[in-house]
C-alpha cells in the first residue's frame, strides 16, 4: 500500500503524544469554522476530478480551514482530487494529505487513522463517505453480492469508526460523519435491498457509536442524501431508466422541490456536523433530500 504525502515537513516525530499538534501542523491551521479540527475523510477521492459528494466534502473541509487527510483505494482518484483542490486552494498545501487504502481492509483503515493523528495532531473527525450501489432484488442477486454490499458500505465504516474513536477519546472530543441515503430510509423506487439495508445499518451503528460515547465528547451522526446529482448516478442509477435524460428528468421530478440536490448541499451538512456549531447533535440522521422521505411518491 502507497502513501501520497503533500507536506513532506508535515510528519510529527514518533514520539508525540496523542491529542497534541505538531509544530509544522500547528503552522498549518487555516481560519474558518473547522480550524481546530482534523479530518479522515474516507472515500473522498475522485477518479476523474468530477464534483462528487466526497470531493465536495473535502473542498468545503479545506475551506473552513480544517486540515484533511483524504482517503480513497485509488491512487489515481486521490491525485485528482489532490490536483483540483490545490488548484482552487493552494494556499491549503500544507493541511492536505492523501493516503491509499480500501475500507474492506482494517488494517489498511487504522493505518491511515495513525498516520492522519501523526501528521496533524489529534483526529478529531471521521467523515465515512464510501458506498457501492449494488442492483438486483432478492431472487436475482446473489449472496455474495449482497455480503459485498456489507462489506463496503457497513462492514468498512465500523472499521474506520473502531480505529477512529481511539484517537478521539484521547482528544477529548470527536464527531464522526456517515454519509448513508435516503435509500436507508424509505423506499426509492430501485430493486437494490442490498444497498437499501446496507444503508440502513450504517444509520443504526452511527447512532449506536454516538450514544455509547456522548459522555466522552464523541458525537456520531449520519447524513442521508436523496435524489443528488453527482457521477455516480450516470454509472449506477441509469440501468434502471431508458437514458441518462430520462433519468435526470424523472429524479429531478421526483424531488419535492422540483430539481435534484448537488453535491455541495451534502458537503455544507457535513460541514456543520463536523464544526461546534452541532455540539448539541448527536446520534441522529439528517437527511438532505429536499423533503424526499417525507413524500409518499416514488423516487425514481
Amino acid at each position: 500500500m502507497s502513501e501520497h504525502s503533500n507536506d513532506p515537513a508535515s510528519s510529527a516525530g514518533a514520539g508525540q503524544r496523542e491529542g497534541t499538534m505538531s509544530e509544522s501542523a500547528a503552522e498549518a491551521r487555516g481560519p474558518g469554522r473547522l480550524a481546530d479540527e482534523t479530518i479522515l475523510a474516507v472515500g473522498c477521492g475522485s477518479p476523474d476530478g468530477k464534483t462528487n459528494n466526497g470531493l465536495a466534502a473535502a473542498r468545503a473541509f479545506l475551506t473552513e480551514g480544517a486540515r484533511v487527510c483524504i482517503v480513497d483505494r485509488e491512487p489515481g482518484a486521490l491525485e485528482a482530487a489532490r490536483a483540483v483542490l490545490l488548484e482552487e486552494t493552494p494556499e491549503a498545501e500544507t493541511r492536505l494529505r492523501t493516503h491509499v487504502a480500501d475500507v474492506a481492509d482494517e488494517t489498511q483503515l487504522k493505518e491511515a487513522a495513525d498516520i492522519c493523528a501523526e501528521a496533524f495532531g489529534a483526529l478529531t473527525v471521521l467523515h465515512y463517505n464510501v458506498g457501492i450501489v449494488v442492483n438486483g432484488g432478492v431472487e436475482e442477486l446473489d449472496v455474495a453480492g449482497f455480503r459485498r454490499a456489507l462489506d463496503i458500505n457497513l462492514t468498512g465504516a465500523f472499521a474506520a469508526m473502531k480505529h477512529a474513536v481511539p484517537h478521539m477519546r484521547a482528544a477529548g472530543r470527536g464527531s464522526i460523519i456517515a454519509v448513508s441515503s435516503a435509500g436507508g430510509l424509505r423506499w426509492m423506487g430501485y430493486d437494490y435491498p442490498a444497498y437499501a439495508a446496507s444503508k440502513a445499518g450504517l444509520i443504526e451503528l452511527t447512532n449506536s457509536v454516538g450514544m455509547r460515547y456522548a459522555r466522552e465528547g464523541i458525537r456520531a451522526n449520519s447524513i442521508a442524501p436523496g435524489l443528488i446529482e453527482t457521477p455516480l448516478i450516470h454509472t449506477s442509477i441509469v440501468g434502471h431508466h431508458g437514458d441518462a435524460e430520462e433519468m435526470l428528468a424523472a429524479r429531478h421530478a421526483a424531488s419535492p422541490t422540483g430539481r435534484m440536490g448537488a453535491p455541495e448541499d451534502v458537503a455544507r451538512a457535513a460541514v456543520f456536523l463536523a464544526s461546534p456549531e452541532s455540539a448539541y447533535v448527536n446520534a441522529t440522521v439528517l437527511p438532505v433530500d429536499g423533503g424526499l422521505v417525507h413524500s409518499s411518491a416514488a423516487a425514481r
